[in-house]
């Protein structure tokens, strides 16, 4: 297949993001390049326009992956995006990859997520569908005594509707957030509830006779319901059209890409959770070391995500810089993130010498064959367990008060101004979209 300029730098830009991706991004950002990759296929198979993936591009990384994809019921995309520009909520409508379901997915910046339930819950509710009794009515009826019920009858079909209709439950079916999942949810004027319970333990009784067993129904919160439109990148994914997923299809089971080799990368370093953490932190014969991201993996001189090929994590020796800088190399399994403290635990043998290499050169310390674990800690880190925490503060907290030597201030400036955007919504010119269509917005640097 022939790839055109465009296209060409689509692939280029996945790559850069790839590059650009670390374990901590994994727990957000790493959905949000696996749909980069997802529209650049598509853009390969004139499924979308390229605009579709600078868009999105611009706005993870602005939004650092912090971002929530939410199940709209909703058609006009122009409509929807204005309210949310008007409330400042920043966002940006994704690509519409089934038209047919009456639903629009959209990716909403964490920061603004109490804005936008708010706004999700209102305008929910102005898409209820009325049964017996349409929904203002059913409010000023019940003064507001209602209760949402979640039934798990979506693939069952038992005639509910009729059956709520002939026993005059006065009801309200709210918009299927999650269409799949085997539930439906309505909204049941209180008084009716007894019905509603009667009604659904006879229908319990006449499918077990038919060998069908039907679970409990719940009562849920409006929060709890508007909870049910998260969706995760995946699922996004699974709720295209088969227009799409015929498109996908060629790409399954090829040739594991950059994104593929990233991610698997990133799956292979777990946080405090895993049952490996237990194991190494119980064990007498290993040593935590506490590694700060930004001063010990951030600011490092070369792309340390280099050495996840090899299986090996990487991270400068606090007190190393320029032409002295050395490198910490430890198997990633040894290594799991902190994300609370936006740093990383490693465990290295006490007895034995650990890893440390030249940054620029690749060769040994000199010297570091005759120290063990314990000195090599006691030296260069702080342990964040044991006495060796009463040396008080580590090496890595004074690189960073000490702030970095004068060849990387200039680097390490530019660094934060890029990490600080301002994140204010525009829109950004596209004279190829159809008039019809707003731009998504994305956020502005």
């Amino acid at each position: 297949m022939e790839i055109d300029q465009e296209t060409q730098q689509i692939f280029l830009s996945i790559q850069r993001a790839a590059a650009w991706m670390d374990p901590f991004l994994k727990l957000t950002a790493m959905g949000g390049i696996l749909l980069l990759q997802y529209f650049a296929r598509m853009v390969m198979e004139k499924k979308l326009r390229a605009g579709t993936f600078q868009d999105f591009q611009q706005f993870i990384r602005l939004t650092d992956g912090k971002y929530d994809i939410m199940n709209i019921p909703a058609v006009d995309t122009e409509g929807i995006s204005m309210e949310l520009h008007d409330l400042g909520v920043r966002h940006m409508v994704l690509p519409d990859l089934d038209k047919e379901d009456g639903m629009l997915q959209v990716a909403v910046y964490q920061p603004d997520r109490d804005k936008f339930g708010a706004w999700y819950q209102r305008h929910i509710l102005h898409q209820m569908q009325g049964g017996e009794q349409e929904v203002r009515d059913l409010r000023n009826l019940t003064a507001g005594r209602t209760s949402i019920l979640s039934l798990p009858v979506e693939a069952l079909d038992i005639g509910w509707k009729e059956d709520f209709k002939n026993m005059g439950v006065n009801y309200a079916s709210l918009p299927d957030l999650r269409v799949g999942d085997g539930q439906i949810q309505v909204i049941v004027a209180n008084s009716d509830l007894p019905q509603v319970e009667q009604w659904y333990q006879l229908k319990r009784e006449d499918l077990k006779k038919e060998g069908i067993a039907l679970d409990d129904y719940s009562t849920i919160s409006m929060t709890e319901y508007s909870q049910m439109g998260q969706m995760t990148e995946q699922s996004y994914l699974d709720s295209a059209s088969s227009e799409y997923q015929e498109a996908n299809q060629k790409y399954e089971g090829a040739k594991k890409g950059e994104i593929e080799k990233t991610v698997e990368n990133n799956q292979r370093i777990k946080d405090e959770t895993a049952v490996s953490f237990e194991k190494y932190k119980n064990d007498p014969e290993y040593i935590p070391l506490s590694i700060d991201r930004t001063t010990l993996v951030e600011q490092a001189s070369r792309n340390l995500q280099d050495f996840w090929k090899q299986g090996k994590f990487a991270c400068r020796i606090p007190g190393t810089w320029g032409s002295r800088e050395y490198l910490l190399l430890l198997p990633l399994q040894q290594v799991f993130i902190q994300k609370e403290k936006n740093s990383y635990l490693a465990f290295i043998s006490k007895n034995n010498p650990p890893t440390v290499i030249h940054a620029g050169t690749g060769e040994a310390m000199q010297g570091i064959k005759k120290m063990s674990g314990r000195a090599f800690a006691k030296k260069y880190f702080d342990p964040v367990m044991g006495s060796s925490m009463e040396r008080g503060q580590n090496l890595a907290d004074a690189d960073r008060k000490q702030g970095p030597s004068p060849e990387r201030i200039d680097r390490s400036t530019k660094n934060q101004e890029k990490k600080q955007p301002d994140l204010s919504i525009h829109y950004k010119p596209d004279p190829g979209r159809p008039k019809q269509i707003l731009p998504p917005p994305v956020l502005k640097k």
